[in-house]
This record gives C-alpha cells, sequence and structure tokens, in this order.
C-alpha cells in the first residue's frame, strides 16, 4: 500500500537561495535512471491523494554545501547543482524525511515538468569529498 508523501514532508523549512545537490554521473545513462527513480518513487508514495513522481535531493547553502557532500554524498563522485529558483513555481518542492533531504516532483517521469527538470540541471561536478567506498555507510 502506496504511503501519503505528505507524512513525510517537515514543517517549516524555507528553499530560499538554496541549491539542490543531485547525484549525478553515476550512470550512462542519467536521465532515464532518474526516470525509472521517479516511477518506483511513485509505486511507494502519493501526493494529495494522486500520483508522486518525485527526485531526491539535498538542500544545501554556500556554507553548507561540502559538509552535505561528505556526510551524505560520500559515495557519489558526481552530483549536479539546481538553484530552486529554477524551478520555483514551475515544480513542487517539498522538504521530505530528514534534512536536507527534499523532494522534487512533476507530472510524471516522462513529461514536460521532468524535461524543464532536465534543464535545469547544473554542470556535472566532482565530488572532493568522494570516498571508493561502493556500498552502504562510510566510517565514522
Amino acid at each position: 500500500m502506496k504511503r501519503a508523501l505528505e507524512t513525510a514532508v517537515r514543517v517549516g523549512d524555507r528553499p530560499e537561495s538554496v541549491l539542490f545537490l543531485l547525484r549525478g554521473g553515476v550512470y550512462a545513462d542519467e536521465v532515464r535512471h532518474l526516470q525509472r527513480q521517479a516511477a518506483d518513487f511513485d509505486r511507494l508514495y502519493t501526493w494529495r491523494a494522486g500520483s508522486c513522481f518525485g527526485i531526491s535531493v539535498f538542500a544545501v547553502t554556500g556554507e553548507t554545501e561540502a559538509a552535505v557532500l561528505e556526510s551524505r554524498m560520500g559515495i557519489r563522485r558526481h552530483y549536479r547543482r539546481i538553484r530552486y529558483r529554477d524551478i520555483e513555481g514551475s515544480l513542487t518542492v517539498v522538504p521530505t524525511f530528514r534534512a536536507p533531504h527534499w523532494t522534487v516532483m512533476f507530472d510524471g517521469p516522462h513529461s514536460s515538468q521532468y524535461e524543464f527538470f532536465v534543464d535545469c540541471y547544473g554542470e556535472l561536478r566532482e565530488n572532493p569529498y568522494w570516498s571508493r567506498q561502493p556500498l552502504g555507510r562510510r566510517p565514522r
């Protein structure tokens, strides 16, 4: 049974002047891989009792980007930045689960909204905190 994503929304977080970090460059066909993830997300969740195609991102500021790259994305060799102001008003963006996680939602994995999201991708960047550990969590 699907869960309502509304139950995982954090109250009070605001995305103004925020960058979203999206893992990237892991798969040769990155766009299709994210489309499959969005479809998988829809199989797990609903949004306002309807479809819920979403992609996970991490919200950062200039001051927190390095810490999030190291603590949350250390197993990702590459990432992309998406500016909130570029998607604001065009896509549903909500703070979900544990901070700094957010979910970017759109009509479907093959929709014009998803294409808009892809067009907002920033350049592929190297993660300076990348660890070569292939699975699971980094030792603390």
